[in-house]
């Protein structure tokens, strides 16, 4: 347990010093690259805070070497040992059989350490426990109060655009939510019950199902572990933030890249106006 909390921790300070550096570069990369990109960058510090890199770079001098100190450690051990041995049996140095030492309680010792190796545990658990079951309320609470939406020409013809073939429930909501997707294994889109004519209806869905092509869920839920592992350091929820922002902006780009001047004005408007009434 102590290793892997060595480990974590050195992982979380790799990931702050990254995620303040992008942070403060951050107006600088916003304009010299891409939505697509500024993505990726937060990504790469993710799996930093996830991977420890060091641990895989092949060790062959110690490799090489350890064959030989351990045998070498084996037979100088043997050999003191058959020294004590002999002088035990023979009575010591002067011919006196040491004393038998008295029986003593042994000592409970705390390694302040460890302590914060278990505390860190317990932490990770209960982020994991807290998380998952807000998440699962949140699905059971949208599910109930929602209608499953059988058929819709306008988001057949979306995924065929984007040539999605998975099956993907479409759900009206009675709660008052924006536009969502969720869910990786049995993905459902929510839409709220507002009235939409055909054009903004295919920009909800356009923007929504990119999000589904571009596997957004699978980066936020990468991005929870990340905050569950290291729950105590301030930059993972940073880290998070900025996730979830790129992934957004990345989506929005991605939909409008083949679009005019109007088309783009009409599908801003209608994800502001939806935003707008969440709000209200």
């Amino acid at each position: 347990m102590r290793e892997i909390f060595k480990t974590v921790l050195v992982l979380s300070a790799e990931g702050a010093v990254l995620t303040l550096l992008l942070m403060i570069l951050k107006p600088y990369t916003s304009k010299k690259f891409s939505a697509r990109w500024q993505k990726y960058i937060w990504l790469a510090v993710i799996v930093c805070m996830l991977v420890p890199a060091w641990k895989f770079i092949p060790e062959r001098n110690v490799q090489k070497y350890a064959p030989q100190i351990v045998t070498t450690r084996q037979s100088t051990n043997r050999t003191d040992a058959n020294i004590v041995d002999t002088k035990i049996n023979n009575g010591g140095e002067n011919g006196v059989k040491p004393a038998e030492n008295p029986v003593t309680k042994p000592k409970i010792r705390i390694n302040i350490f460890d302590l914060f190796s278990y505390l860190w545990l317990i932490g990770v658990i209960v982020f994991f426990i807290l998380g998952a079951a807000n998440y699962c309320v949140f699905l059971a609470k949208h599910r109930k109060n929602s209608i499953n939406l059988e058929e819709n020409r306008t988001f057949d013809e979306v995924k065929d655009e984007l040539k999605i073939k998975r099956k993907i429930c479409v759900r009206i909501s009675r709660a008052d939510t924006s536009p969502m997707l969720v869910g990786m294994v049995f993905p459902v889109i929510y839409l709220p019950s507002v009235p939409l004519d055909k054009e903004s209806e295919k920009m909800v869905f356009r923007h929504e199902l990119m999000h589904f092509k571009k596997r957004d869920l699978l980066y936020k839920y990468i991005s929870f572990a990340v905050n569950a592992l290291h729950w105590f350091n301030p930059f993972a929820y940073v880290l998070s933030t900025n996730i979830a922002e790129s992934c957004e902006t990345a989506c929005d780009t991605a939909v409008v890249k083949n679009m005019d001047g109007d088309m783009k004005n009409l599908y801003m408007k209608t994800i502001l106006d939806l935003a707008q009434k969440k709000k209200s």
